[in-house]
Formats: C-alpha cells, sequence, structure tokens
C-alpha cells in the first residue's frame, strides 16, 4: 500500500475495501477451488476405475489358476498373494472413491455458498 509523507493512501484503501469488489473476487475464487476440487474427484474417480479394472483382472487370473491348477503347491502360494493384493487394492479404491466423493461433496457446498452471496 502506498503512502505519501506517512500517510496512507485513501483512494487505495477505498479500492481495496470495496465490497463489489471483494465480492467478484471470493466468486472468482471460489469458482476456481470448485471446478479444481470437481476436476480432482474426476481424476481421482478415474484413477478408481482403473484400479478396479486391475482387480477384476487379477480376480479372473486367480480364478484360473483355481481351475487349472488346484493341487500344485507354488499355484497355491501364487493365488494366496494374488488374494493379499486383491483385499489391499479393494481397500485403497474404497478409499479412493471415499476422498472422490469428499472432493466432490465438499465442491457442491462450496458451490452452493458462492452462488449464495
Amino acid at each position: 500500500m502506498a503512502a505519501n509523507n506517512g500517510l496512507v493512501n485513501l483512494e487505495q484503501l477505498r479500492l481495496l475495501a470495496n465490497p463489489d469488489l471483494l465480492k467478484d473476487q471470493l466468486l472468482v475464487y471460489f469458482d476456481w477451488k470448485t471446478q479444481r476440487e470437481v476436476q480432482l474427484a474426476t481424476e481421482i474417480n478415474n484413477l478408481t476405475r482403473q484400479l478396479l479394472d486391475i482387480i477384476d483382472e487379477r480376480l479372473s487370473f486367480i480364478g484360473e489358476l483355481e481351475q487349472r491348477l488346484p493341487t500344485n503347491v507354488m499355484v497355491y502360494k501364487t493365488r494366496q498373494e494374488l488374494k493379499f493384493h486383491q483385499k489391499d487394492d479393494m481397500i485403497r479404491a474404497m478409499e479412493m472413491r471415499s476422498t472422490a466423493l469428499h472432493l466432490h461433496h465438499r465442491a457442491m457446498k462450496g458451490f452452493h455458498f458462492y452462488k449464495s452471496l
């Protein structure tokens, strides 16, 4: 903020305190924030879908192993390891979905708030 002879520039202060400009600035900020959160939620949903596709492929592979070589010890250990990864990935997918829903919900709350300004 500029000062003339130690005094605050009142015109700049008036512009900075202008409630109409503040409202416009807040609207731009909330619009940008809402768009970014929705974009992040969409990206997380896309990644979650990809992870679920991997889980489905792995489940099919586990099923094939169980049908074709049910008594082989190495196949049994492989199946157990793959099932462990399945469990981990399912938990990860649920966490990702939860995060995406949280972001989307927060964005919609912000959207309703800034539309009420």
